[in-house]
């Protein structure tokens, strides 16, 4: 099992780090994230059984975090540290089903004891089933990019834009991909675009340079060096043949 920490401040993390007894809970490694954009990449990427998380953060804070792993439906237990003994932090923690809200300065026996007791519930609500739903997770979410790239091949589809649609690492995205499809995404694409303009190649109206633009390229010469490297000819060539 993993955890996560989300703080800004290092000496929080580093004191968390320290306090909690990790190994007797079985969790073999522990995560850092400054923030909540952070933090999201992280769980998508490792998927976490429990995220400990503050609630004023920059970038992306604490709320913004909890709402988006309730909405994502991801298996972890989500346990509040902040400083603040505020209503409105607490409501938003309930709502969105944190397990449970820590105060700081944090001690460490109610940390541990509510650490065992997330873990204990993990454990009973997803623990036999977690390695499955995962690997379920990985194909559902590689088959949703590779329909997004299918339907956006005429745009400038990047890595970047994919990890930030689907809140995934690039790394993570490319490693999967690759895995799922014995393909790279810039494979893929490329194949979409040159089999889309074979087949306006057939339409003898359609001028090369529409063609290319029409595919997703921007500049006829390199489309023309592209599809010659696919195909074997150039776009005249097929078109003559």
């Amino acid at each position: 099992m993993k955890a996560l920490i989300v703080d800004d401040e290092k000496h929080v993390r580093d004191g968390l780090n320290l306090l909690a007894d990790w190994k007797g809970n079985g969790i073999e490694e522990v995560l850092e994230a400054e923030n909540g954009e952070e933090a999201i990449e992280l769980i998508a990427t490792h998927r976490p059984a429990i995220v400990f998380s503050d609630m004023r953060m920059p970038k992306m804070n604490g709320i913004e975090l909890l709402e988006w792993i309730f909405n994502s439906k991801y298996n972890c237990k989500t346990i509040v540290v902040s400083g603040y003994d505020d209503f409105e932090y607490m409501r938003n923690a309930i709502y969105y089903n944190s397990f449970d809200y820590i105060l700081k300065p944090i001690d460490p026996e109610i940390l541990n004891e509510t650490l065992a007791r997330a873990i204990g519930k993990w454990k009973e609500e997803f623990g036999g089933s977690v390695e499955l739903e995962d690997r379920e997770e990985d194909d559902t979410s590689m088959k949703a990019i590779k329909d997004y790239i299918f339907e956006n091949y005429q745009s400038d589809v990047t890595l970047q834009d994919i990890a930030e649609k689907f809140y995934l690492s690039r790394e993570h995205i490319s490693r999967k991909f690759k895995q799922e499809y014995n393909e790279t995404i810039t494979d893929y694409l490329m194949k979409i675009r040159i089999e889309k303009a074979k087949e306006l190649l057939t339409k003898p109206q359609l001028k090369v340079y529409e063609i290319a633009y029409k595919v997703g390229y921007q500049n006829e010469k390199y489309f023309s060096k592209v599809f010659k490297k696919y195909t074997g000819l150039t776009p005249n060539e097929f078109r003559k043949g």
